[in-house]
């Protein structure tokens, strides 16, 4: 999609949601921001489709977003999984292009950050680093600068460079947490359309179906 001043857009990033961290929602004219909001907590996911509600109903929105761009992860199981089954949904109602986009290809979007390398916090005290050749590698921080390449001065961003010593490793600062918005929407524009977004999972998820199987629907 070859972006307009008038292209009607919506950024979700559901990776970086959680009781203590927040995700975003926003949409765009062009480039221009017209509305954004930050949802943060237990209930947040619940939040997203209500959010998008109120977007869509202000002047020249009725008829939705033409490009839909979501976050992969890695990230949040639930905010994930909420973020994606809506992202897919919208894109089908309203017939958006839709795109995915990793945490880390949005930080790289920004000058100075094109070979950043991405940490992501993870349970259990570990990591989710993503390189930007595209691979991907979980485990201790210890485990992670033990594995860094000697003289190695790529910059480090995302949510799990404070679990790391700040005087064994570089930093790209403290406002490269979680990408922004902008971040994102660049991000999306380099990428390729999807016919439906998979969450992207360092790990196996940890929730399985039972050991029996799913009970029956009920009979009506």
């Amino acid at each position: 999609m070859a972006l307009t001043a008038d292209t009607r857009s919506l950024v979700l990033n559901g990776a970086t949601l959680g009781p203590s961290s927040a995700g975003d929602l926003a949409i765009f004219e062009g480039r221009r921001c017209v509305a954004h909001v930050a949802i943060e907590g237990l209930g947040a996911t619940a939040s997203l489709a209500a959010h998008c509600r109120d977007f869509f109903s202000l002047p020249g929105w009725q008829q939705g977003p033409e490009l839909i761009v979501a976050v992969l992860g890695p990230g949040s199981f639930t905010g994930l999984r909420a973020s994606l089954a809506l992202a897919n949904g919208l894109a089908s109602g309203f017939g958006a292009q839709l795109r995915g986009v990793t945490t880390g290809a949005c930080f790289r979007t920004r000058r100075g950050l094109e070979n950043a390398i991405c940490l992501t916090q993870a349970r259990r005290d570990r990591l989710f680093a993503e390189w930007a050749d595209g691979s991907f590698w979980a485990g201790a921080p210890e485990a992670f600068l033990s594995r860094q390449s000697e003289g190695e001065d790529a910059p480090l961003v995302g949510s799990g460079v404070d679990m790391l010593a700040r005087d064994v490793s570089p930093s790209a600062g403290p406002e490269t947490s979680r990408p922004d918005i902008h971040m994102i929407l660049e991000a999306g524009l380099l990428a390729a359309n999807s016919a439906m977004l998979e969450p992207l999972y360092i790990d196996a998820p940890e929730a399985k179906l039972p050991a029996r199987g799913l009970r029956p629907a009920p009979r009506g």
